[in-house]
């Protein structure tokens, strides 16, 4: 089999080298229009051609890191034009995006970025670039950052819904809203900090990458909008120049031939594959979505503070298993994207995750969110990556129900309830709890907040006083839970990967595998479908789930 794999490898070699031999030969442009859009999700969805033709997928990281890579391969290819479009990433994602681009001008290439119009998120990744235009009449919408939370207690109180629910720790805020008329102290002193933790990583990037003092950069951020001119002024960008100057700006004294992606990329060379090399190879497992028991699914709307996508324990416990039975697997990168979930189901991702770590090496990558329910699972790898602006931790449990006993009755409905024994009563939203339920509640999550501190202590090597210190529902920034020892490194997908590689003793070339990915269906979830997954998920009485506004940062 070895052999006819090699054979085989030689025959598709030997035309791929015919074919780069004549690519090589064509005219080729000095740069390459790469274009940045939407949600940057991590790793590319694998569907069939054609539903991918049907339903586009999001540009993911991962192709973006191919495009790179390719464009690096090409020798008379200087470097790339970058432009932006619709950009709806997290904080960590633009992170991972700019250090893939700093790795690309590490290969001798250039990066230049055209801004006709940017927000903070966008010149954060142009940053990274040798050069930056902009149009006469750009808008730099340079502001700073934000968090919008829509209180709703004093809604809920007119239309007669009782909230009635509990956390564990001052800090877990996931159903503040529903139960506070403002921001508590504790809310808005840990938004405040994180606010200013990935405001601080941010003006230092900016800093260093232009060669500004910290301080320069936040005046512009205060400043707020500026226009091309200013811009150039506080030397934020390189040159003042329309589209159709880019050719003979780009490179002062020198005429440049771009041309898009789109067209060029037929033409350059591909990467010969030697499958015969590829015995051994480094697993990915992604985690994306909030944590629930069954499947995973994509809903057809987003649920605020939920998403759109939910990651099933079964699919994620089959794509671990197959990691472990698989030899060919000597690693595991687990990529985590999630606000949390479920208990049960994040006890038993964890399960898995703490079995396969005893066999081979487990890396878990910490996306935007990697948070309460999604923490504990992420814990009891070898080593975690995250992002310097990845949300993190989150250690505590929030629990209850709504009760719409007084809604209905204002309606004129009427619901009894018979319940034997009374504690059936317990999860029905028509009756509020009694007071030996509301003890059995507490008590309950009183356990699960115990066994959340008991697991992150065996895991990190910390005692139950330090693991309390750093508990009580925060969230905290990647960098912060660096200095915390909650996480290992800061870093990206590709620095999660090396060291996975390190742990198995692979080569630095040792190839990366999606397994097992969570489906993206090729016919959307009818709304009733998605209904009853979020309604699933959101009876239950005890959650692990990290506060609900934990999405990107405006």
């Amino acid at each position: 089999m070895g052999l006819g794999v090699l054979l085989a490898d030689l025959f598709m070699n030997l035309l791929r080298a015919l074919r780069n031999l004549i690519l090589g030969r064509l005219p080729a442009p000095s740069y390459v229009v790469v274009e940045v859009r939407g949600p940057l999700p991590e790793r590319r969805p694998r569907l069939p051609s054609l539903v991918r033709w049907l339903r586009r997928p999001p540009l993911s990281l991962e192709e973006l890191r191919e495009q790179l890579d390719r464009v690096a391969s090409h020798p008379r290819i200087r470097g790339i034009v970058l432009v932006f479009r619709d950009l709806s990433a997290g904080w960590a994602s633009l992170e991972s995006l700019r250090r893939a681009l700093v790795r690309f001008r590490g290969r001798g290439k250039r990066v230049c970025a055209y801004l006709p119009t940017a927000t903070l998120a966008e010149y954060y990744v142009a940053s990274a670039a040798d050069r930056i235009l902009a149009p006469e009449g750009a808008e730099l919408w340079l502001v700073g950052l934000r968090r919008e939370v829509a209180f709703l207690r004093a809604a809920l109180d007119r239309l007669g819904i009782l909230p009635q629910f509990h956390h564990t720790g001052e800090y877990k805020t996931a159903l503040h809203p529903l139960l506070h008329e403002h921001m508590p102290p504790e809310q808005r002193e840990a938004t405040t900090t994180i606010l200013l933790d990935v405001l601080e990583h941010i003006c230092r990037a900016i800093a260093e990458s232009r060669g500004l003092a910290p301080e320069r950069v936040r005046e512009a951020i205060e400043r707020g909008l500026l226009s091309a001119q200013e811009a150039h002024a506080r030397n934020l960008i390189d040159a003042v120049a329309f589209e159709d100057e880019l050719p003979l700006r780009l490179e002062p004294g020198h005429r440049v031939r771009i041309e898009p992606w789109g067209r060029v990329h037929r033409r350059l060379p591909k990467p010969y594959r030697w499958r015969i090399l590829d015995r051994w190879t480094v697993g990915v497992v992604e985690v994306t979505g909030a944590l629930v028991l069954g499947e995973s699914q994509e809903l057809p709307f987003p649920i605020p503070g939920i998403g759109r996508r939910l990651a099933g324990h079964e699919t994620v416990s089959r794509a671990l298993r197959q990691a472990e039975r698989d030899r060919r697997v000597r690693a595991v990168v687990l990529h985590v994207d999630s606000p949390g979930g479920l208990v049960v189901a994040s006890a038993l991702l964890a399960r898995e995750v703490r079995r396969l770590s005893q066999r081979k090496p487990v890396v878990v990558h910490m996306g935007n969110v990697a948070a309460s329910g999604a923490y504990y699972v992420a814990c009891g790898a070898q080593q975690l990556v995250a992002a310097a602006a990845t949300l993190t931790g989150s250690i505590g449990v929030v629990g209850g129900k709504l009760v719409v006993e007084e809604f209905l009755q204002r309606h004129g409905v009427q619901v009894e309830v018979v319940a034997s024994p009374a504690t059936a009563a317990l999860p029905s939203p028509y009756v509020p709890y009694a007071d030996q339920d509301w003890a059995l509640l507490v008590g309950w999550m009183r356990q699960s907040y115990e066994r959340f501190k008991a697991h992150v202590a065996a895991c990190r090597g910390k005692s139950m006083e330090e693991v309390e210190a750093v508990a009580r529902g925060r969230v905290w920034t990647g960098i912060r839970a660096k200095s915390l020892g909650l996480v290992d490194a800061i870093g990206d997908f590709e620095d999660a990967v090396q060291r996975a590689r390190q742990l198995a003793r692979l080569p630095r070339g040792a190839p990366v595998r999606t397994l097992l990915p969570p489906p993206v269906p090729i016919l959307p979830v009818s709304p009733a479908q998605g209904l009853h997954a979020v309604v699933r998920l959101l009876k239950e009485p005890v959650l692990w789930m990290a506060p609900a506004p934990l999405g990107n940062f405006y």
